[in-house]
């Protein structure tokens, strides 16, 4: 018996619903598809969430990959899966990308973390779907005061900046510890401030994805304070230990807590640096995303729109010729 992949061979389109802004011009990607020998229309963008849910619904749709809120993604989600012939949803959704700063790690390496999270934090806005959402600090007091100067840019869209300021204005239960303007009306890069003692009365503190340039930052007295908070979290893109060393006990206990959490876990770098490998895996359990056991960046990813089959007792010249005995193997 052997098998071949048959949906990656015969693509009809790539369709990607455009965010709610003006339409941008056509990409070079296009040119360089056809420039390689691509279909003519592979690549095609949808206008409006009307038409990209009716995309969804179409019987000519055999697949849909996913990047966006939770409350969208779970909506084309539905869709995907009420359809007379359900089809796989591959979404990536909410998430939060916890961050944990042990003792021996701030003691040792302060000031390299602070500086470090400035810059994830506020890469490309704060609008990276792996952005630190939340850090969790032995001394906020003194990581706040680590910190550089913070650089707000713009959003993506007006659409978004409101999403994020109305996100930020029903966040109850924290008390703002840095705010910097925005430039020409744009929304401020906000840092937040908690203890783990109001998160264990409030965990929605912690999985409430704010998406843009915010993070709250959370001060525990012990690594078992730790412990408890992340037991409220559900799935998510990544999870960070800034640590000291390899024999940081208190890193390693918090690397193997976030990898039942997370689809990437890091050690004494920053999730915003998703490199695009075969090793690479950017899912994670719900709400990051609709299928934790698949990634939408790196080789793998193109798995999600394949379908094998197998050929059984075929004779070798009715195989399909990448199958025949003296065929290249690759």
């Amino acid at each position: 018996m052997t098998t071949r992949d048959v949906s990656a061979r015969s693509p009809k389109a790539l369709c990607a619903p455009a965010p709610a802004a003006p339409p941008a011009p056509p990409a070079p990607a296009g040119a360089a598809l056809a420039d390689a020998g691509a279909p003519a229309h592979l690549l095609q963008v949808i206008e409006g969430e009307r038409a990209g849910a009716d995309a969804v619904q179409d019987h000519r749709t055999k697949a849909v990959g996913f990047t966006g809120s939770t409350r969208g993604g779970r909506h084309l989600f539905d869709l995907a899966a009420a359809r007379p012939d359900p089809i796989p949803f591959y979404g990536g959704l909410g998430s939060t990308n916890p961050v944990v700063v042990t003792p021996a790690g701030w003691a040792e390496r302060g000031e390299e973390i602070a500086t470090g999270f400035a810059g994830s934090c506020t890469l490309g806005s704060g609008q990276f779907c792996t952005q630190p959402g939340v850090v969790f600090v032995p001394d906020a007091d003194a990581f706040l005061a680590a910190l550089p100067p913070l650089s707000a840019g713009p959003m993506l869209n007006e659409r978004i900046g409101t999403a994020y300021t109305d996100a930020l204005a029903a966040r109850d239960g924290v008390e703002v510890a840095r705010r910097v303007p925005g430039v020409e009306g744009q929304p401020d890069v906000v840092l937040l401030r908690t203890t783990a003692d109001a998160v264990r009365n409030d965990p929605a503190l912690i999985t409430t994805e704010v998406f843009g340039p915010a993070s709250l930052v959370v001060a525990y007295r012990s690594p078992e304070e730790v412990e408890e908070a992340l037991a409220e979290f559900e799935g998510t893109l990544t999870g960070t230990v800034q640590a000291a060393g390899a024999d940081d006990e208190a890193g390693l206990r918090m690397l193997d807590l976030l990898a039942r959490y997370a689809g990437r876990v890091i050690w004494n770098q920053w999730p915003t640096g998703v490199t695009v490998s075969d090793a690479q895996q950017h899912g994670g359990p719900w709400p990051a995303s609709t299928a934790p056991t698949t990634t939408s960046v790196g080789t793998a990813a193109i798995r999600r729109f394949r379908r094998p089959v197998a050929f059984q007792n075929v004779p070798g010249t009715a195989l399909p010729p990448e199958l025949r005995d003296r065929a290249p193997r690759i």
